[in-house]
């Protein structure tokens, strides 16, 4: 199977707001209804308990079709202190016409994003290896969240 040319997938940062939180699970809107991401706890840099409508930014960047995933180091991203890209990997459980929903490798959460995120050179289907950058997650500051 051959699978997209090697494009670069370099993290951008993201925003979101806090849509609810179900026991560990947090899930975030993101902002331009670019998705739905939802991840645990631990993933958020915070002192305080997450809150509905809390706004959140991370780096994420396009998720890429992979036909050999690597073995990723998820160490690095649940032990992170700061804000800063891992390169993370999952695979994909369900495809629709308008959207993948990928779920992250280690219980990590899972990440429903438009197609257009998705850089493939074959059809989308369930089962399909990806990987992607991610961070932990850090509140916006009162003064900066004004978009």
């Amino acid at each position: 199977m051959e699978m997209a040319e090697k494009y670069p997938i370099n993290p951008t940062l993201m925003m979101g707001t806090v849509k609810q939180v179900i026991d560990d699970q947090v899930t975030l809107n993101l902002r331009g209804r670019l998705g739905l991401i939802t991840v645990p706890e631990k993933l958020i840099l915070s002192d305080e308990p997450i809150k509905v409508g809390q706004k959140l930014q991370f780096y994420f960047s396009y998720i890429y079709v992979v036909n050999d995933p690597l073995d990723y180091d998820f160490k690095e991203i649940i032990q992170q202190t700061e804000c800063f890209s891992c390169l993370i990997g999952g695979h994909i459980i369900h495809v629709d016409d308008t959207a993948v929903l990928v779920q992250v490798t280690d219980n990590l959460g899972s990440i429903y994003v438009p197609r257009r995120w998705i850089f493939t050179n074959v059809s989308l289907k369930e089962g399909l290896h990806v990987e992607f950058y991610f961070s932990k997650m850090i509140e916006i500051a009162e003064e900066t969240n004004k978009y």
